[in-house]
């Protein structure tokens, strides 16, 4: 008789429960609350030592001072060599998209060229 069980619990498998992700819910939610309690007092107390004539949109200093300036346009006509370098500019991109323009029209003309010798050699092998 000794070698018998003392309790037939024992011997079966499967009879423990694991904890699943709804088992932890309640807890993980008190212990987020917790948390969330405690920064909101953080950020009222750090709120609290901020000097009153500050605000949020005046923003850091270390940005204010490394942001990137625009130049000021100049209000009045553009000096002789800034016109001419803009007319060059300008004049060498419309000169560049015209080319462009060209080769696509020369492509497109060639395709077209290969596709009638391509029907005229199909109607002379019928």
């Amino acid at each position: 008789m000794a070698d018998r069980p003392t309790s037939i619990a024992k011997s079966v498998d499967g009879l423990h429960h694991e904890e699943s992700a709804l088992d932890k819910a309640p807890a993980l939610r008190d212990q987020f609350a917790h948390a969330q309690e405690q920064d909101n007092e953080k950020q009222k107390s750090r709120e609290a030592e901020k000097p009153h004539g500050e605000t949020e949109k005046s923003g850091s200093q270390m940005v204010k001072d490394d942001a990137p300036v625009l130049r000021p346009t100049p209000s009045g006509p553009l000096r002789a060599p800034d016109r001419e370098a803009a007319f060059g500019k300008v004049a060498k991109e419309r000169i560049d998209e015209n080319r462009k323009i060209e080769a696509a029209k020369m492509a497109q003309e060639f395709k077209a060229r290969q596709q009638k010798s391509h029907d005229h050699e199909r109607d002379r092998e019928r």
